[in-house]
Protein backbone atom coordinates (compact mmCIF):
# COMPACT_ATOMS: atom_id res chain seq x y z
CA UNK A 1 0.00 0.00 0.00
CA UNK A 2 1.11 3.60 -0.83
CA UNK A 3 0.66 5.66 2.26
CA UNK A 4 1.30 9.24 2.22
CA UNK A 5 1.91 11.43 6.13
CA UNK A 6 1.61 14.71 6.78
CA UNK A 7 2.39 16.19 9.74
CA UNK A 8 4.18 20.06 10.40
CA UNK A 9 6.22 18.22 13.06
CA UNK A 10 9.05 16.27 11.04
CA UNK A 11 9.81 14.10 14.02
CA UNK A 12 6.00 12.92 13.67
CA UNK A 13 6.07 11.92 10.04
CA UNK A 14 9.55 10.42 10.35
CA UNK A 15 8.44 8.26 13.03
CA UNK A 16 5.10 7.26 10.94
CA UNK A 17 7.55 6.64 8.04
CA UNK A 18 9.60 4.31 10.33
CA UNK A 19 6.71 2.78 11.75
CA UNK A 20 4.66 2.13 8.59
CA UNK A 21 7.89 1.06 6.21
CA UNK A 22 8.30 -1.74 8.75
CA UNK A 23 4.65 -3.77 8.76
CA UNK A 24 5.55 -3.70 4.45
CA UNK A 25 3.91 -0.65 3.43
CA UNK A 26 5.59 2.09 0.81
CA UNK A 27 5.51 5.65 2.94
CA UNK A 28 6.29 9.40 1.91
CA UNK A 29 6.29 11.99 4.28
CA UNK A 30 5.75 16.01 3.94
CA UNK A 31 5.04 18.96 6.38
CA UNK A 32 2.38 20.57 4.41
CA UNK A 33 -0.91 20.38 3.00
CA UNK A 34 -0.14 21.99 -0.42
CA UNK A 35 2.93 19.46 -0.92
CA UNK A 36 0.79 16.36 -0.07
CA UNK A 37 -1.95 17.85 -2.65
CA UNK A 38 0.62 17.65 -5.07
CA UNK A 39 1.69 14.30 -4.73
CA UNK A 40 -1.40 13.06 -4.58
CA UNK A 41 -2.30 14.84 -7.63
CA UNK A 42 0.78 13.05 -9.58
CA UNK A 43 0.48 9.78 -8.67
CA UNK A 44 -1.81 6.84 -5.99
CA UNK A 45 -2.13 6.85 -3.41
CA UNK A 46 -4.01 4.12 -0.89
CA UNK A 47 -4.04 6.15 2.39
CA UNK A 48 -3.83 10.03 3.31
CA UNK A 49 -2.52 10.21 7.40
CA UNK A 50 -2.40 14.26 8.12
CA UNK A 51 -2.54 16.35 10.86
CA UNK A 52 -5.59 18.86 11.65
CA UNK A 53 -3.72 21.65 12.76
CA UNK A 54 -1.23 22.66 10.63
CA UNK A 55 0.16 26.23 9.51
CA UNK A 56 -1.18 27.26 6.32
CA UNK A 57 -3.81 24.43 4.79
CA UNK A 58 -5.33 22.70 8.28
CA UNK A 59 -6.28 18.89 8.22
CA UNK A 60 -9.60 19.06 7.14
CA UNK A 61 -8.92 21.25 4.15
CA UNK A 62 -6.10 18.50 2.93
CA UNK A 63 -8.72 15.90 3.01
CA UNK A 64 -11.39 17.85 0.89
CA UNK A 65 -9.08 18.95 -1.57
CA UNK A 66 -7.55 15.14 -1.86
CA UNK A 67 -11.20 14.02 -2.25
CA UNK A 68 -11.96 16.17 -5.33
CA UNK A 69 -8.24 14.70 -6.56
CA UNK A 70 -9.00 11.15 -5.77
CA UNK A 71 -12.60 9.58 -4.65
CA UNK A 72 -10.89 6.64 -3.25
CA UNK A 73 -8.44 7.67 -1.00
CA UNK A 74 -8.85 6.24 2.54
CA UNK A 75 -8.02 8.72 5.71
CA UNK A 76 -6.46 8.92 9.11
CA UNK A 77 -6.69 12.15 10.45
CA UNK A 78 -4.18 12.82 13.68
CA UNK A 79 -4.80 15.41 16.15
CA UNK A 80 -3.50 16.61 19.40
CA UNK A 81 -6.97 18.40 19.95
CA UNK A 82 -9.32 15.29 20.03
CA UNK A 83 -12.45 17.69 20.94
CA UNK A 84 -15.98 15.98 20.14
CA UNK A 85 -16.05 19.08 17.00
CA UNK A 86 -12.97 17.77 15.50
CA UNK A 87 -13.83 14.00 16.15
CA UNK A 88 -17.53 14.93 14.73
CA UNK A 89 -16.58 16.79 11.82
CA UNK A 90 -13.49 13.90 10.82
CA UNK A 91 -16.32 11.77 11.02
CA UNK A 92 -18.63 13.74 9.00
CA UNK A 93 -16.23 14.11 6.52
CA UNK A 94 -15.53 10.22 6.15
CA UNK A 95 -12.51 9.73 7.90
CA UNK A 96 -11.26 5.91 8.26
CA UNK A 97 -9.52 6.68 11.71
CA UNK A 98 -8.61 9.00 13.74
CA UNK A 99 -5.14 9.28 16.06
CA UNK A 100 -4.65 10.91 18.88
CA UNK A 101 -1.75 12.66 19.62
CA UNK A 102 0.64 11.41 21.45
CA UNK A 103 0.23 7.94 20.13
CA UNK A 104 2.62 4.80 20.50
CA UNK A 105 3.65 2.93 17.31
CA UNK A 106 1.88 0.12 18.03
CA UNK A 107 -1.46 2.70 18.21
CA UNK A 108 0.04 4.13 14.35
CA UNK A 109 0.00 0.22 13.09
CA UNK A 110 -3.50 -0.46 14.35
CA UNK A 111 -5.38 2.40 12.98
CA UNK A 112 -3.45 2.26 9.76
CA UNK A 113 -4.73 -1.91 9.49
CA UNK A 114 -7.86 -0.84 10.35
CA UNK A 115 -8.20 1.92 7.44
CA UNK A 116 -6.92 -0.05 4.92
CA UNK A 117 -9.29 -3.19 6.00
Amino acid sequence: MQILVVDDEPAIVQLCIKVLERIGHEVSGVTDGEQALALIAQGPVDLLVVDYKMPGLNGFEVIRRARTLYRGLRIVLITGHGTREVVGEAIDGGVNGILVKPFTPDELSQTITAALG
